[in-house]
């Protein structure tokens, strides 16, 4: 059963009863290991999605819900959905919003690598993804202003702060050959490149 912030309960009276199914749903039938926030504000605007779903493996999901039946839409394209209003029964149509700020809006994010391999491996990957990537080689190689995931190792992230910073390989710690020690002092000097005043 996954778990949801804050409680089912503590929220009830301010969910509309699409957001109540679906709270209930995704509590019920994702894994333990998944968390779910309901209402949080997040990014650089503080917007609010309905759910934000996260699995330390497969990722995040933003889900905005609506509270149409399939009864009650007439027609939906790109650009217009045709309701039945839920008192007079009356078509309304309603424009699409445009693109969620949330995605159009850049956040700085760091991706901070043990050493050179985890961190080609880490680029390579985010680029095959088709997400804009910028894999920071030496000290040099830093545009602050571009709007591209930082890709790089500890030692050259020196100095550095992003509001937004990920670290892979966390969940399979510690690896072959290092002590628990070693790689909980390389997590704990990881943490403070996180920036909390964004």
């Amino acid at each position: 059963m996954a778990t949801l912030i804050p409680a089912l309960g503590a929220c009830l009276r301010r969910m509309t009863s699409g957001e109540k199914r679906l709270a209930e749903r995704l509590e019920d039938k994702l894994d333990d290991d998944y968390l779910l926030w309901y209402d949080v504000p997040v990014g650089p605007l503080q917007l609010p999605p309905d759910f934000i779903v996260l699995h330390p493996s497969r990722g995040l999901l933003i889900l905005e819900v609506k509270d149409f039946r399939l009864s009650t839409i007439v027609q939906a394209d790109k650009e217009d959905w045709t309701i039945l209003h839920a008192v007079s029964s009356e078509p309304k149509t309603i424009q699409s919003p445009p693109s969620p700020r949330l995605a159009t809006t850049p956040i700085p994010c760091l991706t901070l690598c043990a050493d050179t391999k985890a961190r080609d491996l880490c680029a390579l990957t985010l680029a095959q993804r088709k997400l804009p990537v910028e894999n920071r080689l030496g000290s040099s190689d830093f545009d602050s202003t571009s709007n591209k995931i930082k890709v790089m190792t500890m030692k050259v992230s020196k100095g550095l702060e992003f509001p937004v910073v990920a670290l892979p390989g966390v969940g399979h710690m510690p690896a072959n050959g290092m002590t628990r020690r070693i790689r909980r002092g390389c997590f704990m000097w990881r943490l403070p490149r996180r920036r909390s005043d964004w």
